[in-house]
């Protein structure tokens, strides 16, 4: 079960996180054997972002993890189609947002750990 948390500093309308909820589900895709339907999201708008030194107005962190490792290439599809939703859906620039991903071999689910 990936899972992606997004903190941004724009406050999201209804629409807009359905629209990012969406875009991220793409992207997730883009790594095999990764689907949306069995990923967990939070999408966390309106919060105080400091990027620079600096109070931002349009700023934006998303962490990707994952079990497993995947395949650089596929992690690249998958961060550029993350920067994409992030400006099309949510305002942010590419400049004012980072993409973090985790990779775990193990994961609890379903009260078992699993490996």
């Amino acid at each position: 079960m990936p899972f992606i948390g997004i903190k941004t500093v724009q406050k999201l309308t209804p629409s807009q996180k359905l629209a990012v909820k969406a875009g991220m589900g793409q992207a997730i895709e883009l790594i095999p054997g990764k689907a949306e339907e069995k990923t967990m999201m939070c999408i966390e708008d309106g919060q105080d972002l400091f990027f620079r030194g600096e109070e931002k107005n349009s700023a934006a962190f998303i962490e990707v993890r994952l079990k497993d490792a995947a395949a650089f290439e596929d992690k690249a599809a998958m961060t550029a189609k993350i920067f994409d939703v992030m400006e099309q859906a949510a305002g942010v620039a590419k400049d004012d947002a980072y993409v973090n991903i985790m990779e775990f071999e193990e994961w609890g689910s379903r009260g078992v750990l699993k490996k």
